[in-house]
């Protein structure tokens, strides 16, 4: 695979053929062939430093992780060693370290044929019921409620459940 435009492709092929022993003052064949082989060359270079860097990214940014980590255990315990002692507390009070970013699980591969695992939230905004498959009017309407209203909770089943209390608690004042 080339990294060459169409239009420098054409010409250089040019030069290979039809054009291979014309010469134009410095430009002939051979050194367009020289010059298109080190563009390819150093194409190829920059996309190694390129996966090199994405490399070093990740490596630094792991590094990163790990040290905020210690640096928040280290704070909560000179915390812990500094209760008798109010200006070094007042000291650490005014350090703010950011939360570390919790790991996020792979999701598993359900096998072929098995149902999908609707408590996930992946497995539960592709497995929508079908109008066959619900269970009656009740359960339906929210989610019908939620279509209307141009919501997509983050935890499905939760805001379901929590409308039909709503209804149930609501249906019980009255009754």
């Amino acid at each position: 695979m080339t990294s060459l435009s169409p239009p420098l492709q054409a010409v250089v092929a040019l030069f290979r053929g039809p054009l291979h022993n014309v010469r134009f003052a410095d430009i002939d064949s051979a050194g367009l062939g020289t010059l298109a082989t080190e563009v390819e060359a150093a194409v190829a270079e920059v996309e190694a430093q390129e996966a090199k860097l994405v490399e070093l990214r990740q490596a630094l940014a792991q590094k990163q992780e790990a040290l905020l980590g210690l640096a928040q255990q280290a704070l909560a315990y000179a915390r812990i060693y500094a209760e008798g002692d109010d200006a070094l507390t007042a000291e650490l009070n005014d350090i703010s370290l950011p939360r570390a970013a919790k790991p996020r699980k792979a999701p598993k591969a359900a096998p072929a044929g098995a149902a999908a695992d609707v408590t996930s939230p992946q497995a539960a905004d592709s497995a929508e019921p079908k109008p066959a498959e619900a269970a009656g009017p009740a359960e339906a309407a929210p989610e019908a409620e939620e279509a209307e209203a141009g919501e997509s909770p983050s935890k499905p089943g939760r805001r379901k459940v929590q409308r039909r209390l709503g209804r149930a608690a609501a249906g019980a004042d009255t009754v």
